[in-house]
């Protein structure tokens, strides 16, 4: 029996899991009285929440489908769609720390007071418009990968029908949860969510490598290399049209610049208990997912080579819902389909909700608060932070459906965005020279490098990414040495909150030269400010180097059988 195209089983474990999340949203609000409650869940979780809530905020529908989706068209190269982040990961580990001794309540608080208020404005106006994309890539793709499994065509008048009221119910449910519980809700989701994510990653291959179309490894394997040409390998890493090696490097560069300019970054390393908890969620977090995305591309590989062998015809349209496609061929059994159904959503509702909660968090504490009402009772600036974050989610809803056509340039583009200002952060942590100015001039040749290069000429993703790192960093430069110089006492308080570690506050009187001797700093030349790592950074930096270089390794050995 079926209704509105689903088996009623897959709508039994739907609606279960639906209850289940607005329980928890629902739940959750009771403990929410405050800012510091709703925005980082007053700091009182471990290292397991910390890690499944990290994982679950970076890991949505857009990366699966997005994988998947490049994989259809360009074979094994599509994983950088997920692993672009892949060799920023080690610097997490470094920057868990920092953030957490900011002890701010969000990111535009940093801008704030290492700058100015103008500038955290500017980084709230960036940082909405690149997650409020991110958002909108979320929704694309899960309502893409719905309309797969429930056998939808993307096409024509139905097919937009189908899209609209897929995108509408989810949207309503994660808006609704978030609304209640804020960050608490979002973490304890997180860890359900984060389980069924996995599940998701990994539960479809055995299925799909079963089929005869796919007829194993050897199968695939050997269906690919008698496709190989001249311009085309679909078993290589690297795709000269897309993903070559410079434009992988260069992703990798600007990964790390991307996710310290994220909004929830505060959330994902500053709810834990301590430091450490932080550090840890942060870190192997998104090590997880690097570890989850191999099951993503092999699931498109078994996709494209079941495609190629049963005769379809490989298109666009073809590649956009190819994960939602692949679930409801390769899962015969109704349940199935519907954990798996379950399991997008998941990781849907785990993305949407920390960007609703945190963006809604900068209007409330950076805006209302310091513009229009300083002494807004924490009652109040809750209001005003769960109003905020409807209108960026409801914004994003909208965005979706203009960017409707194309999953992956969506998520490059939120990529691209954060990173504008992302390199003001870095050069503000690093060096004491970086001011307000400095900070206006590298999001503004930042953004004049991206939006011709992306938008009018076209250009490789490589040339894009370069031109706006190098961009935003020559500007930041000029822009500060051009300029009167941070007043010494601030940037000496500055320094001294980031690396003071928590609990021991009463080094904030001492001279900046007590806290952080000469012996400690490793480069200070041109007004660096660069501290030599602890042997817990440099030995964890190592580790997860380490294991992300045996990801990239474990994939290749995979090919190449």
């Amino acid at each position: 029996m079926e209704l509105l195209g689903l088996h009623m089983e897959i709508w039994v474990v739907l609606v279960a899991y639906f209850c289940t999340m607005l329980g928890l949203g629902w739940w959750s609000k009771r403990r929410i009285n405050s800012q510091e409650g709703y925005l980082l869940g007053n700091r009182q979780f471990g290292v397991g929440m910390m890690v499944m809530h990290s994982f679950g905020a970076g890991t949505h529908p857009g990366a699966p489908a997005g994988v998947m989706s490049k994989t259809v068209t360009g074979g094994a190269s599509g994983i950088w769609v997920s692993w672009m982040w892949m060799f920023g990961t080690p610097f997490y580990w470094l920057i868990a720390p920092l953030i957490r001794r900011m002890r701010y309540l969000t990111m535009a608080d940093y801008f704030q007071n290492r700058f100015s208020r103008a500038a955290a404005v500017l980084y709230i106006v960036i940082a909405t418009a690149g997650m409020t994309v991110l958002l909108a890539s979320v929704l694309l793709a899960t309502t893409r990968t719905v309309q797969g499994i429930m056998g939808k065509s993307t096409a024509g008048l139905q097919g937009d029908i189908w899209f609209f009221g897929i995108l509408t119910a989810m949207t309503v449910v994660f808006v609704i949860y978030s609304y209640w519980g804020g960050i608490v809700a979002a973490i304890r989701t997180d860890m359900i969510q984060g389980l069924m994510i996995i599940a998701l990653s990994i539960v479809a291959i055995p299925a799909a490598l079963q089929r005869p179309e796919v007829a194993g490894l050897d199968g695939i394997i050997e269906t690919l290399k008698a496709q190989q040409t001249a311009k085309a390998n679909y078993l290589s890493l690297f795709d000269p049209a897309g993903f070559n090696w410079l434009t992988v490097l260069l992703l990798c560069i600007n990964a790390p610049l991307s996710m310290i300019a994220y909004p929830h970054l505060m959330s994902v390393c500053a709810a834990g208990r301590t430091e450490w908890e932080g550090r840890v969620g942060f870190t192997y977090g998104n090590i997880l997912k690097r570890v989850c995305t191999i099951g993503w591309s092999l699931l498109g590989l078994c996709w494209l080579t079941y495609l190629i062998n049963s005769n379809t015809r490989i298109n666009p349209e073809t590649a956009e819902t190819a994960f939602g496609d692949s679930i409801r061929l390769f899962l015969a059994w109704p349940v199935l389909q519907g954990v798996m159904l379950a399991c997008i959503l998941a990781a849907a509702m785990s993305s949407g909700d920390a960007v609703q909660v945190t963006v809604g968090g900068l209007f409330s504490q950076n805006i209302f608060r310091t513009f229009f009402d300083p002494g807004a009772s924490e009652k109040k600036l809750l209001r005003v932070t769960r109003m905020a974050g409807l209108a960026i989610a409801l914004t994003s809803f909208f965005v979706a459906i203009i960017a409707r056509r194309s999953i992956v340039k969506t998520i490059l583009d939120y990529f691209n965005i954060l990173s504008l200002v992302g390199i003001s952060v870095a050069m503000g942590l690093v060096w004491r020279r970086m001011n307000t100015v400095g900070v206006f001039c590298s999001t503004l040749a930042a953004a004049c490098a991206f939006i011709p290069t992306r938008f009018i000429f076209g250009c490789p993703r490589s040339v894009t990414v370069g031109t706006s790192i190098a961009a935003g960093l020559l500007g930041g430069i000029v822009g500060s040495l051009l300029t009167k110089p941070p007043k010494r006492e601030q940037i000496e308080r500055f320094f001294k909150r980031i690396y003071v570690p928590i609990g021991q506050e009463d080094k904030f009187d001492l001279p900046l030269d007590e806290v952080v001797p000469p012996s400690k700093r490793w480069l200070t030349a041109g007004g660096l400010f660069i501290v030599k790592p602890s042997s817990q950074s440099a030995v964890g930096f190592w580790i997860t180097l380490a294991i992300c270089l045996a990801c990239v390794g474990a994939m290749w050995a995979l090919l190449n059988l």
